[in-house]
């Protein structure tokens, strides 16, 4: 990662003698639409060139929707600090990556690959809280905004993965060729889903509000650009994929690494930085998603595209320029010699320690570059320890995750010399 000058690595350090000697700004509201879903109205409102791609996407995405049944589409999402200890994230059970080969070739892995496909919702997707440990029921489908399909918390993504490697170790009989069709449909969903732009949803087809929004948060458009790129480049569990769908893993590649592209946050000087963790679908400008996660500069989320990035063969001008504007932000804004300690309660919640790793708070504040933090009513605060408990040991505020840039940078600038 490049090196900048001890005064300017040090600066958060001011900012947090700040916090302790009382001169930090009070909380203040998000900003006025802070995210807008994707309407009819608005794609009116796009250039005239524009509009035709978009209206057939929003065509595209209400007659899939017509495949499901019923569902709750109000926000039930708290709007005020809620009592009590943190409430944890919902990801499904019993997809495994990265095994042994071999357990994918067990019966094991093949009873998992059979409930996989049954628990694929009408529209071709998964929703994120799959128990394949057993056969899905009744009771399973909550007929909410997440029931249709969703590439939220590694959902959808994850079991076309596991659907391909248990495939890949079988022969090609009828259980093999229900798996392989669960996983078309299931790509099929995914290539539907990417906007006229490039981006992706984080739930389609699209039910509004923040969920419209191109969602970077938890690495999803990555996730699904990293499926794309694997099998665009023909890796071998996904050589049972049709040319036709390889050849359109491919194109929306490119187009969803051009969207990532011009996403790319720039600071007062022009300068290219890093991106926020959602993006508005149409607008590209950065928005915000839950209600405790405001627009910002976004650490955790920005160290996953450029890892991305930095895996693409051959990149362009642009996605060197990306790459390199993204590497001068992070030490910048890195916090040194201090750990975070969850159960503060008063003064800034992170404590000297000379050898904990650097720290990156997750959002900072578009302009000024201060971290923040928010509350499920939407006021941002600049003191973690402002939060209520469930909040402020909910979520993850500050993260180390940047600490691995520097020797993946080296290895991809070393790269680049030999060619």
């Amino acid at each position: 990662m490049p090196t900048l000058p001890r005064f300017v690595r040090l600066f958060p350090l001011f900012l947090l003698a700040g916090t302790l000697s009382g001169l930090v700004a009070s909380p203040r509201p998000w900003e006025p639409d802070a995210f807008l879903p994707v309407t009819g109205a608005r794609i009116a409102a796009l250039p005239a060139g524009e509009q035709p791609a978009w209206r057939a996407y929003w065509q595209a995405s209400a007659e899939r929707a017509k495949l499901l049944p019923p569902r709750d589409l109000v926000d039930h999402s708290a709007t005020k600090p809620l009592p009590g200890g943190p409430i944890g994230s919902s990801y499904s059970k019993g997809v495994r990556l990265g095994a042994p080969a071999k357990w994918y070739a067990s019966e094991e892995a093949r009873i998992i690959a059979d409930r996989v496909v049954k628990w694929q919702t009408p529209v071709g997707a998964w929703t994120k809280s799959g128990d394949y440990s057993r056969d899905p029921m009744a009771a399973d489908n909550h007929h909410d905004v997440w029931s249709g399909g969703t590439f939220d918390n590694d959902a959808t993504i994850y079991e076309l993965r596991f659907l391909a490697l248990v495939a890949h170790t079988a022969g090609d009989d009828a259980r093999v060729r229900l798996w392989r069709d669960s996983f078309l449909r299931g790509l099929d969903y995914a290539l539907a889903s990417q906007y006229p732009n490039g981006g992706f949803p984080q739930v389609y087809p699209l039910v509004g509000w923040y969920h419209d929004a191109i969602t970077f948060n938890d690495d999803a458009m990555v996730h699904i650009l990293e499926l794309l790129r694997d099998i665009a480049g023909r890796r071998e569990e996904f050589a049972f994929v049709p040319a036709d769908f390889a050849a359109r893993a491919q194109q929306q590649l490119a187009l969803g690494i051009a969207c990532v592209l011009a996403a790319q946050l720039k600071n007062a000087a022009g300068h290219l930085t890093v991106w926020g963790q959602q993006h508005d679908a149409l607008t590209l400008k950065p928005c915000a998603a839950r209600n405790f996660e405001p627009i910002s500069e976004c650490s955790n989320e920005s160290v996953g595209l450029v890892l991305f990035l930095m895996t693409i063969p051959a990149p362009t001008p642009q996605i060197v320029a990306a790459v390199e504007g993204a590497m001068a932000w992070f030490p910048a804004h890195a916090i040194p010699g201090v750990k975070w300690d969850r159960d503060a309660t008063s003064g800034t919640g992170l404590v000297p320690h000379n050898s904990a790793p650097d720290l990156w708070a997750r959002f900072s504040e578009l302009g000024t570059g201060k971290p923040i933090f928010s509350e499920r009513d939407r006021m941002v605060h600049y003191t973690v320890t402002e939060l209520s408990l469930e909040r402020r040991k909910g979520y993850s505020w500050y993260n180390s995750r940047a600490t691995a840039l520097p020797a993946a940078y080296a290895a991809w600038k070393a790269k680049l010399a030999e060619k």
